[in-house]
């Protein structure tokens, strides 16, 4: 059953303020507030249904963001600022958010977990020195994530450690990048 809304127009300063909160254009702006919409249909049609019905603001911001991670931002888990922008909060409520959510929906975010994962792997790049990999990660729960696997893997692995003197690259080992290409079934880089 298709569903039709009436959406009042929005008003020309706040369009602006929502295509830079959600970093897109004009013509990407229907888009996405129509991946809004379908979030937010859902959260108020469980919540009608009685099958999510929260007397916690945290457990509704985090469902929220459940929500959002389905249908706004395609299933794929969003960086921190991402969150910060759309949820107005810290960086620090950011990776918050996250976690709990990766806990108390890890089941239903099972397969989004492991293909945001695995594209983390897939982006990792070689370094100039030609020994070590690299990557860039926006999202603090992924280096864990990461070094989680590496240790169901092997404990004696070296962990994904931050480059230093950057602020989100992070050095791989070879060791632990071979592995991780293992573990997901990737074609390593020479």
């Amino acid at each position: 059953m298709e569903i039709k809304f009436n959406i009042p127009t929005i008003e020309a300063g706040e369009t602006n303020l929502l295509k830079s909160i959600l970093h897109c254009t004009d013509a990407e702006l229907n888009d996405k507030l129509n991946k809004v919409a379908q979030a937010s249909f859902e959260e108020y049609r469980k919540m009608i249904l009685g099958q999510k019905v929260f007397t916690r603001g945290r457990d509704i911001i985090e469902f929220r963001l459940f929500i959002f991670i389905k249908y706004f931002f395609n299933g794929k888990i969003p960086d921190e600022q991402k969150i910060c922008d759309l949820f107005q909060v810290t960086a620090t409520e950011s990776r918050s958010l996250i976690k709990s959510i990766m806990s108390k929906y890890q089941y239903d975010l099972k397969d989004t977990i492991t293909n945001s994962v695995k594209e983390e792997v897939q982006s990792i790049t070689k370094m100039a020195n030609g020994n070590d990999y690299k990557i860039s990660i926006q999202n603090q729960y992924f280096k864990d994530e990461l070094n989680r696997i590496l240790g169901s893997i092997d404990t004696s692995l070296p962990i994904i450690e931050k480059e230093k003197g950057t602020i989100s690259t992070y050095v791989v080992k070879a060791s632990s990048y071979l592995k991780l290409c293992n573990h997901f079934a990737i074609q390593p880089i020479p």
